[in-house]
């Protein structure tokens, strides 16, 4: 399989999966409809022991998966759209749900968050057969040069969070029980751990499906990394019988973080809400009570959420293999999680304070195939959910005070009076990006090698300490006009290009060849405010 077709997989932000019928519109929604959100993580738990018992009961039940961001806006503006959210632990629960709306809620099963590379790497690290490496013996690793590790951005996955929150706690000096404080937040110890914590990490992608396929299909470049175990026993499975190198796992001693996969109901006050809510107690009744279901979920690597601890009674070796360093008998307790305001407040300063300065140029279709296709309103919309300050802070997607942000518009050659330039997050500034797009009128042919040119040269000389980003996007084939200098400037940049396909137009081999010569990742993706805000995340 190609690095596109793997990533393409997984970069559809709502993908719509249903078990008594395949689009909403086949039937209209009534008293035996259940509508369920979940995050990319459920998918697999959705599809094999979900989808089945809801064919069995005849419910209709329509599952849409969507990140964890999300999830927390949609529960928080009270949308009627859903009428259960399952999210993958309950850091961004807290942040949706603040006032209390979700009811009936219950951790369907526990996944531990683990630090895993490939065997090869971990053994030569040292750390293959040993269950007490520590958080400061995977930062001296890491700082040292020995290796490189990567984890989903904080504030988009939740595995990001949560490993965060594992890290922070070990910053304060804190037991596994006992939540990280506001105080405790703002000394100086957490704040320059967690900085000291977050610039050792050599990427951070947007989610914890991309994260996991970008390094399935490049070990050379992604040599370890923060990530559920489920998804380590799961791949691994994949991996063996591809005849390929497994990964390993470790368990970080003292700062153990588990993800608790809630789910719970939200009411509409509609008139179907009992129906609705006696479902949805009845699929959490399955679960965790059912002996096929809880086989199913064991053979998917979930941990049983009713357990002591996440110690399990004959746990069958072929899934939680000790060989890839799994522990089926962890005796490690979780951290616990911070009240509401410590995680929004945390994750706030991820965008502003802890994360390196980034210096990221966006090449963005202004063709007049733009116009035909709603492209660009798509880009008019997309602008305000990423420059304007008070909508990106919502997406938890706030430009640094360190940050320079350009904007190129570009149809046969570079357009529109641009590229801007914002440095800084002064508001009125990013919204006057907003608006520049906003006013501009879409036009003329396409090529987006020239903007590329001139991104590699905006980039070139970025000082220690700051990172690079590149992110395009169109609709059409590009003329070929300064293709190679274009690649070779890129490429000597060392700066990934997160390269985006919009509509059935779009040339994804053009695209796909910019980000993989640039270490980067290519979408496809019709829904560009979803695409733009993704492509944000790698910051």
């Amino acid at each position: 399989m190609t690095i596109r077709a793997l990533l393409a997989a997984t970069a559809t932000i709502a993908v719509m999966l249903t078990s008594a019928c395949t689009d909403d519109g086949e039937k209209p929604i009534s008293g035996s409809t259940l509508r369920l959100v979940a995050g990319s993580e459920q998918e697999a738990v959705l599809n094999t022991v979900v989808k089945p018992w809801c064919e069995a009961k005849k419910y209709d039940c329509r599952f849409t998966l969507k990140g964890s961001v999300d999830q927390a806006r949609l529960l928080s503006a009270g949308s009627a759209d859903y009428d259960a959210y399952w999210f993958a632990s309950s850091v961004f629960l807290q942040l949706g749900d603040k006032g209390g709306a979700l009811q009936d809620v219950k951790s369907m099963f526990l996944t531990p968050i683990v630090y895993a590379g490939w065997r090869s790497e971990m053994q030569r690290l040292d750390f293959v057969g040993r269950d007490n490496v520590s958080i400061a013996d995977i930062l001296t690793a890491v700082e040292s040069g020995k290796t490189t590790v990567r984890v989903a951005n904080p504030t988009q996955s939740n595995s990001g969070a949560t490993v965060l929150f594992g890290f922070m706690n070990h910053f304060a000096g804190n037991g596994p029980g006992q939540p990280l404080t506001q105080q405790q937040l703002d000394s100086p110890a957490v704040e320059e751990g967690t900085q000291r914590f977050v610039r050792a990490m050599a990427e951070t992608p947007p989610s914890t499906g991309t994260l996991m396929n970008e390094c399935i299909a490049t070990p050379a470049r992604c040599k370890t990394f923060f990530t559920y175990e489920d998804l380590v026993i799961e791949k691994n499975h994949e991996l063996v019988k591809a005849g390929r190198e497994p990964l390993y796992a470790v368990y970080p001693r003292g700062s153990l973080a588990i993800s608790d996969a809630p789910l719970g109901f939200r009411a509409s006050g509609g008139e179907f809400d009992a129906n609705r809510r006696k479902m949805l107690n009845e699929l959490q009744a399955h679960l965790l009570g059912d002996a096929g279901a809880k086989s199913a979920l064991l053979r998917l690597g979930r941990r049983p959420a009713t357990s002591i601890g996440l110690s399990m009674d004959n746990p069958d070796l072929t899934v939680f293999n000790p060989e890839w360093g799994i522990q089926a008998n962890l005796k490690e307790q979780g951290i616990q999680y911070p009240s509401a305001t410590v995680i929004q407040a945390a994750l706030d300063r991820y965008q502003t304070s802890y994360r390196k300065p980034v210096t990221v140029y966006y090449c963005l279709d202004s063709s007049g195939s733009m116009n035909e296709n709603g492209g660009w309103d798509g880009i008019k919309a997309a602008a305000t959910q990423v420059f304007d300050q008070d909508q990106a802070r919502l997406n938890l997607l706030q430009t640094g005070p360190k940050d320079r942000t350009t904007v190129t518009l570009f149809n046969s050659t570079v357009t529109g009076g641009s590229p801007w330039t914002v440095d800084g997050a002064d508001s009125a500034q990013m919204h006057g990006l907003t608006q520049k797009i906003q006013a501009h009128a879409a036009g003329g042919g396409t090529n987006m090698y020239q903007c590329l040119i001139g991104a590699a040269t905006a980039l070139r000389g970025l000082e220690s300490g700051r990172k690079g980003l590149v992110i395009v996007m169109s609709d059409g084939q590009s003329d070929r006009a300064g293709r190679d200098r274009a690649l070779a400037d890129l490429k000597s940049l060392g700066v990934p290009v997160i390269a985006l396909a919009f509509g059935d137009d779009a040339d994804p081999d053009q695209l796909e060849e910019v980000a993989k010569a640039t270490g980067g990742s290519f979408f496809r993706q019709d829904d560009l405010v979803a695409a733009l805000r993704n492509a944000a995340g790698y910051r």
